[in-house]
C-alpha cells in the first residue's frame, strides 16, 4: 500500500479509503467542467472502487486536503474498441475487475486546478507504478483525453488533431504530459468520451513496468 511524504514533505501520498470519497467527488467536479453528467465518478463509484481494488486508488492531500486523486481497476490488455463507459462497468467497475489481471487501467486522474504545474500527476503515476511492480502488473493503461481539441476544433477534425500529436507537432495539456511521464502511443479512440471540448475522442496508452516491453 501507498503512503509517503512527497514534494519535499509538502504532500501526502497514500491509498484512499472510504472516507474520501466526497472530497474524491469535489476533486472530479472541479477537473471535468465538461465532461458528460452521465460520465463523472461520484462518491459511491469511488466508494465501489475502493472497495473491489484498494490498492489502485490514491490520493494526494495537503495539510489533510485531498488535492488530487486517481482511480484504476485491474484488467487484461484491451483488444477490442468501447466506449468509456463499457470499458469501466458504466463507472462501477465491478464487472471488470479482473483480480489477477496483468495490467492496471487508469479510469480517472484529477489535481485540483490551483495545484497544477508542481508535479501531482506525476508523482500519482510513480505511485501507480510502484503498485504495478508489488501486484506483478506489467503496467499501466490510460485513454488520456484530448482536453487541448477545445480550442482548435474550429480549425481541424478531431482526427487531424490527434494525428497531429502522434507526430508531435504541437502539445495537448493532457496527452503531452503523459507521454513525458513514460506512456506510450497505442491508438486513437473515436467516440469514447462524451466531452465535446475533447472531441469525444482520447488516446489509447501504454507504460510498462518493464522499459524494454513492446506490444
Amino acid at each position: 500500500m501507498i503512503c509517503k511524504k512527497i514534494l519535499d514533505d509538502q504532500f501526502l501520498i497514500r491509498n484512499a479509503t472510504q472516507d474520501d470519497g466526497i472530497e474524491m467527488e469535489y476533486v472530479q467536479l472541479q477537473c471535468y467542467p465538461t465532461l458528460h453528467q452521465s460520465e463523472l465518478l461520484d462518491r459511491n463509484h469511488f466508494a465501489n472502487h475502493i472497495k473491489i481494488f484498494p490498492e489502485g486508488q490514491i490520493i494526494v492531500e495537503k495539510d489533510g486536503k485531498i488535492v488530487a486523486s486517481a482511480s484504476t481497476f485491474r484488467c487484461n490488455f484491451p483488444v477490442h474498441y468501447s466506449t468509456f463507459l463499457e470499458e469501466t462497468d458504466n463507472l462501477w467497475l465491478t464487472n471488470v475487475q479482473i483480480p489477477d489481471g496483468d495490467w492496471m487501467y487508469g479510469i480517472d486522474m484529477g489535481v485540483l486546478p490551483e495545484y497544477r504545474g508542481l508535479g501531482l500527476s506525476k508523482e500519482l503515476y510513480k505511485a501507480r507504478h510502484e503498485v504495478c511492480k508489488n501486484l506483478g502488473i506489467k503496467g499501466q493503461i490510460i485513454a488520456g483525453m484530448t482536453i487541448g481539441y477545445g480550442k482548435v476544433k474550429d480549425k481541424m477534425t478531431i482526427a487531424e488533431y490527434c494525428e497531429a500529436l502522434e507526430k508531435k507537432e504541437f502539445t495537448d495539456p493532457t496527452i503531452t504530459p503523459q507521454r513525458n511521464a513514460g506512456f506510450r502511443w497505442i491508438r486513437t479512440l473515436y467516440n469514447y468520451i462524451n466531452d465535446s471540448e475533447a472531441g469525444y475522442a482520447s488516446i489509447l496508452m501504454y507504460y510498462p513496468v518493464d522499459e524494454n516491453y513492446s506490444l
